[in-house]
């Protein structure tokens, strides 16, 4: 029940309890009781209305509210790492200490574009910013804020998401710079032959090949930050994808027989150490070939390039790759363009466009002869034709038959 308190001014304010039986006061104060009573009452019966939240549970700190949202992430333990060191280095120091209810869309605006100013590439901007509207959805469905400032901000297409991929003499050149028979010849093909991960490729076991299928099972992966096996890829979603015959006989001539065995391992037990990899085989490798740096990720996109050059369908690739949603494929779809040869072809001058011969009429074709009947008053028409064969044969099974059964 609401209640009212005389200040040392000699003016009223009202008191209150909200639903958890915390006490709240008005925020003015009032000359006479009577309206201190009336507002504190108010603001009570207010307070236990559904859907009502307290108004100072948005003035806490961004960075308070996010020490509690990350408790109750479900994510990866190697994505929450990396969101970690992301929001300490970049989100932490901007927003920190901002109150939730006075972070503003246009101050978010303003962030996106010091961001980029301070050298962060665009597609890194938006990452940081989706991060930070990830949290404030949060904020949302803790009930704390009614809405997000940082939700679909227009801050452009960014210009750093072509991706590299290797042509086709590229790719030639870089298999040769590999030993043939070699452990690492034989990762570098299924990498650029199947288009799997990196984490996806090392976890491979001989049982997963299919030779006489001609097909490879993805179902592990390698968590290279933590150094552990998961037992699904990323998207938690198995998939198959064909084995060219060219891998096959590259991962035949390497690696062991064991079906339990990994594909390609050090020891046995452990897969190949990516770094080390990157180091002493992939670089080296590169420039034997003469080619230009670029990612063993790459390789995965030279493998999409390969198949929508080739006019697969982009669901198709999708599905391939293991992407749960096809606007992750979607970058590849410029690849899958008419070339200009091709397009100049199909655009026609219309002023020069020939026109079609008339047909010749065929020997022996009707002829159609218009006659008038003097004594009839109108036209008829006449119809010339050679003499019909009337024998029982012909017209079974000539062409009058559908005549008959008419």
């Amino acid at each position: 029940m609401a209640w009212t308190e005389k200040l040392a001014s000699g003016r009223y304010r009202g008191g209150y309890r909200i639903p958890d039986g915390a006490k709240r006061y008005t925020g003015d104060t009032f000359v006479h009781k009577t309206a201190a009573q009336r507002e504190a009452a108010r603001l009570e019966a207010e307070s236990r209305d559904l859907g009502w939240r307290d108004p100072r549970a948005a003035a806490r700190t961004w960075g308070a509210w996010c020490d509690e949202w990350q408790k109750s992430r479900l994510t990866e333990n190697s994505t929450a790492a990396r969101e970690v060191g992301v929001i300490e280095k970049h989100v932490r120091p901007k927003w920190g200490e901002v109150a939730l209810i006075d972070i503003t869309r246009h101050d978010v605006k303003v962030w996106a574009v010091e961001l980029q100013e301070a050298g962060l590439a665009p597609a890194t901007v938006k990452k940081l910013c989706a991060l930070l509207s990830v949290s404030l959805n949060g904020a949302i469905d803790a009930g704390i804020l009614t809405a997000n400032p940082a939700s679909r901000l227009n801050l452009g297409a960014p210009d750093n998401l072509i991706e590299r991929y290797l042509t086709k003499k590229e790719q030639r050149r870089f298999l040769a710079a590999l030993p043939e028979g070699s452990t690492d010849r034989a990762l570098a093909s299924v990498l650029l032959g199947c288009g799997l991960r990196w984490g996806e490729a090392v976890a491979l076991r001989r049982g997963q090949l299919d030779m006489k299928g001609a097909k490879l099972r993805v179902r592990d992966s390698w968590d290279t930050r933590n150094r552990v096996m998961k037992p699904y890829p990323k998207g938690k979603k198995r998939r198959s994808v064909p084995l060219p015959t060219w891998v096959a006989d590259a991962v035949k001539a390497a690696c062991p027989k064991d079906p339990h065995a990994l594909l390609f391992s050090v020891d046995g037990e452990h897969p190949i150490d990516l770094s080390n990899w990157r180091r002493f085989v992939f670089t080296p490798a590169l420039e034997k070939a003469k080619i230009e740096p670029f990612r063993i990720h790459d390789l995965r996109h030279t493998y999409a390039s390969n198949l929508i050059q080739a006019g697969l369908p982009i669901e198709r690739v999708r599905l391939l790759l293991g992407h749960v949603s096809i606007i992750t494929t979607q970058r590849y779809a410029h690849l899958g363009k008419l070339d200009d040869k091709e397009v100049l072809e199909a655009l026609v001058d219309p002023s020069r466009a020939k026109k079609k011969p008339k047909a010749e009429k065929r020997p022996g074709a009707k002829r159609r002869e218009e006659v008038r009947g003097a004594k009839l008053g109108h036209s008829s028409v006449a119809i010339d034709r050679e003499p019909l064969n009337t024998s029982p044969s012909n017209v079974i099974d000539g062409p009058w038959k559908s005549q008959i059964r008419a």
